[in-house]
């Protein structure tokens, strides 16, 4: 049996497969750094996202802690104001006319008078 056909043939697949892998490299290496390029956007993206993420909770924080102080200058100050504790005043000694409207002549505008009056 001659091994030169064998021989022969193993070098033709060898080649083969040679270049067979050098036709695929250039398009899947310029595949996989596309893909490496995409992947270090995303992570850049993703850690943008988590830093303005950490600043909006922090900006959130801040507002819960200034809302709370409004909230505790607020209570410190008397709770009803002036006119309500006027009204109030009024309910307890049973003034009238404190609590009744008032009975005026209406007063309407020129143009909104009875056309029975012309």
């Amino acid at each position: 049996m001659d091994s030169l056909p064998f021989i022969t043939l193993a070098g033709a697949a060898v080649s083969g497969a040679l270049a067979g892998a050098a036709a695929c490299y250039w398009p899947l290496s310029r595949v996989i750094t596309g893909l490496r390029q995409r992947l270090e956007r995303s992570e850049q993206a993703r850690n943008g996202a988590v830093e303005r993420s950490a600043q909006a909770r922090e900006q959130i924080a801040q507002l819960n802690r200034a809302i709370t102080e409004l909230r505790r200058t607020h209570s410190a100050q008397p709770r009803q104001p002036a006119a309500r504790q006027q009204l109030d005043k009024a309910l307890a000694k049973g003034d009238e006319e404190t609590l009744l409207p008032r009975h005026e002549p209406l007063k309407a505008f020129a143009d909104t008078q009875l056309m029975s009056k012309l």
